[in-house]
Formats: C-alpha cells, structure tokens, sequence
C-alpha cells in the first residue's frame, strides 16, 4: 500500500474507533437515564414501583409497555437509541482491524476478515435487539440477543489473536482475554442458566445480564480507544 493509502485507512480506522468510543460512552449514559425514567414492573412482580436493577432486564427498557400495561416510549426510546448506536459503529469500524494487522500474509488477512464479519453481524444483531421489543416480538428479540452475544464472542476470540499475532500492547490483549472468559461463562447461562420462575432465578439471570452487557461496552471502548491511539500514531496528519 502507498503512502496515500497508509494515511487515508489509518484516518478511516481513526473515525470508526472514535465512533464506537463515543457510542459505548453514550450506552452508559442513555440507558441510565432510561432506568430513572422507567415506570416500573418486573417479571415477577408487574406492580413493582420502579426500575429494579437486579429484577429486570436491559430489554424491559425497550419494551413498549410495562408489566403493569403502562407506556413505556420515553424509556423505549433512549434504550433504542443507546443500543442501536451500538450496533451501528459496529458495523461502521468493523474494518478497523486493519490498524492491528501490520504483518502481511494470507493468515492474517484471513483472521482480519473474521474479525470483521463477527463485527458486521454482531452489530446487526445488536440493532434487531433494539428493533424488536420482547413484549411485541419475543421470539425474534431472543433470537437477535442469543446470536449477538454469541458472534462477540467470536469477534473478540479472532481480534485477541490478531493482537497476538501482532504484538499488540499487553493490556489489550489482556482485558480481551478476560473479557472473553466471562463472556464465555454468560453464554453458558444464556443458553443454559436458571429459569425465570423463582426469584432467585430471575435475579441470577438479570444480575448476570448487567455484568456482562457493561464489561462488554467497557471492553469496546477500551478496545476502540487502543486502535484509536494506534491508528493517530500511523498518521502524520489529525484524522
């Protein structure tokens, strides 16, 4: 690649690390207010006055009402919003691995491009989460969480041994691993874990929802801002 070309990807790379950065920043941000606005009403408990964080779900915010019957558009709204951002840098940095790859050969091209289609679906998947409020459309939500959380799994596996390969700074390489062990363990539960029915159950599966669903922006933004960094360092000139 010339000169010109080096510049121009690591401006692009730049872009799409800032934008999942900013993104997972705004994740926090709207789905807390979302909670404080929620109406209220949990799985087990519809009268519940308010937003229970260890009794309901992410998704409950993007639900079109609640438990009780009550609208849900202002909660709805944010969680949509907060969620499909997400998804769509996703899709939009999905060739940032590039920024990782500095050695050139088919194996790493191979892994790169991995890397990218696990980004593109699970960033689709995370945008069909949103789209699709549980109490409307249960099935196809729980399809889009299943498969999503799954593919990350699979992106962060190929990106960490990208970064291997490459001699990527250490602490990267280090939150992916244990980010991928506790992603591996909540998709164990996701398919696998305790039944909603009992309470215990309940709290079991939303408490272990919310651990990963934050470690998994935190991981992003931590990710995005290493490639950021890298891809600043390859070019002489401010994205």
């Amino acid at each position: 690649m010339n000169t010109i070309g080096v510049v121009t990807g690591s401006r692009r790379t730049a872009r799409g690390a800032a934008l999942l950065l900013y993104c997972s920043f705004q994740f926090f941000i709207l789905t807390i207010v979302a909670m404080f606005i929620y109406p209220g009403g949990t799985h087990l408990n519809p009268a519940a006055p308010h937003y229970e964080f260890t009794r309901n779900f992410f998704s409950d915010l993007g639900a079109t009402r609640t438990y009780s019957g009550h609208s849900n558009l202002a909660s709805e709204i944010l969680f949509i919003i907060a969620l499909a951002s997400i998804g769509f840098s996703l899709v939009a940095a999905s060739g940032i691995w590039r920024s990782i790859s500095r050695e050139p050969g088919d194996a790493h091209r191979t892994i790169g491009h991995a890397t990218q289609f696990f980004a593109v679906l699970a960033g689709l998947c995370f945008v069909g989460i949103a789209a699709t409020p549980w109490n409307l459309l249960g099935p196809p939500h729980m399809f889009f969480v299943k498969l999503g959380f799954s593919l990350l799994l699979g992106l962060m596996l190929s990106m960490v041994l990208l970064q291997h390969r490459n001699a990527w700074p250490f602490v990267f390489i280090a939150a992916n691993g244990l980010y991928i062990v506790a992603l591996a363990a909540y998709v164990y539960i996701l398919f696998y874990g305790p039944k909603l029915n009992t309470d215990g159950g309940l709290e079991f599966q939303v408490v272990a929802q919310k651990i990963i669903v934050y470690l998994s922006i935190a991981n992003l933004a931590t990710q995005a801002y290493g490639l950021r960094q890298s891809a600043l360092a390859t070019s002489p000139t401010r994205p």
